[in-house]
């Protein structure tokens, strides 16, 4: 499900602001547009009490520094993905 819910979302990006690759040293980290912004995947299942846990890499949020960017928050069963400006983050 994970893999599914990001690829959904990879696809749409790149039908609205074109090409989307992985950078490199990652598994989270995108660049959507040719560079004009940076997307951290976090995935997270909904445990009891509706409560979810996002690890954040201390490196993945480096490659984010100087960039447009935002965290991209997903669950199972969502409807639309949470964006977090990595500004706001910051």
């Amino acid at each position: 499900m994970t893999n599914q819910i990001k690829l959904n979302v990879l696809s749409g990006l790149e039908r609205r602001y074109g090409r989307v690759h992985k950078l490199a040293g990652s598994q989270s980290l995108f660049a959507v547009g040719d560079g004009a912004l940076r997307v951290y995947f976090r995935y997270s299942s909904v445990h009891n009490d509706s409560k979810t846990f996002y690890g954040l890499r201390q490196e993945d949020l480096r490659q984010l520094e100087g960039h447009p960017a935002v965290i991209c928050f997903l669950w199972n069963n969502q409807e639309e993905p949470l964006y977090l400006p990595y500004a706001d983050y910051e």
